[in-house]
């Protein structure tokens, strides 16, 4: 309880310093808006070209990508400043952390904030209304209860990838370049559906980089879409994230143990 106080406080304190650069946080949300309309645009003109990406047409792509968006934004407002472990470590101010009474996880995550998630969170709800109307949806409440799992799921899966992503610098001091390639590929497979692919990266987005449970497989099951004879995968999401996010702390511990400072 006493943690969650402290990281209330933190968020606090950071939400202030936001607030206070409001023209900075504008051109935030309108480059954040822009960047998805471009990448929304590709993708229609793609499906414009072919009619449907394997049993998906258009309405089903936005919602697909509407889902990832709604986690996406999630994990980039409270998450987004992972990568920013690098520097500390290779600037020395990580150390800090590490002689205060709090945990240097809870002080790290709450040192900041990021207001573009909240451009695509906004771009991720308008996207999914619009989704959702156009192919019909009338879900009752055990559906909506699913979609909303899924989609802090979607959201912790991201936020245990990046994790590990950035803990690997207590070992290597730099680990940003491998968390920029995770995040492109990543960002790449949320925008069009896994079974258009080859059986083989199928694999490898569900059991390796399980980024395929962030939209792909509650989009499958929402939009009753029976692509995989393995039901089970359609429903993992919540496993997939409670397994990467331990994974994610497994490795955070050890590395936090094993830290010795970079002598700046």
């Amino acid at each position: 309880m006493r943690n969650i106080r402290l990281y209330g406080q933190f968020l606090r304190m950071a939400v202030l310093g936001k607030v206070q650069y409001k023209a900075d946080f504008l051109v935030g949300i309108v480059s954040v808006l822009i960047l998805n309309a471009v990448n929304l645009s590709l993708i229609g003109i793609l499906v414009y070209n072919f009619n449907t990406l394997g049993d998906w047409n258009i309405w089903d792509l936005l919602f697909l990508y509407s889902f990832w968006m709604l986690s996406r934004g999630i994990y980039g407002v409270f998450f987004w400043h992972l990568s920013d472990l690098e520097e500390m470590i290779v600037s020395g101010t990580f150390d800090a952390y590490l002689v205060r009474p709090a945990s240097p996880f809870l002080q790290f995550i709450g040192k900041d904030i990021s207001y573009t998630g909240v451009g695509d969170f906004l771009v991720g709800l308008l996207g999914f209304i619009l989704a959702s109307a156009q192919i019909g949806l009338h879900w009752h409440i055990g559906q909506w209860v699913y979609f909303v799992i899924c989609v802090l799921s979607g959201a912790l899966i991201q936020v245990a990838i990046n994790w590990i992503g950035a803990s690997l610098c207590f070992w290597t001091t730099r680990s940003n370049a491998a968390m920029y390639i995770a995040e492109r590929f990543t960002v790449l497979m949320q925008q069009y559906p896994v079974n258009i692919f080859g059986k083989y990266f199928q694999v490898f987005v569900t059991c390796f980089l399980p980024v395929a449970f962030i939209n792909y497989y509650p989009s499958v099951v929402l939009l009753g879409k029976a692509v995989t004879k393995i039901q089970v995968w359609q429903y993992g999401a919540p496993v997939v994230a409670v397994l990467l996010l331990a994974i994610a702390a497994f490795i955070w511990t050890k590395g936090v143990k094993r830290y010795a400072g970079t002598g700046n």
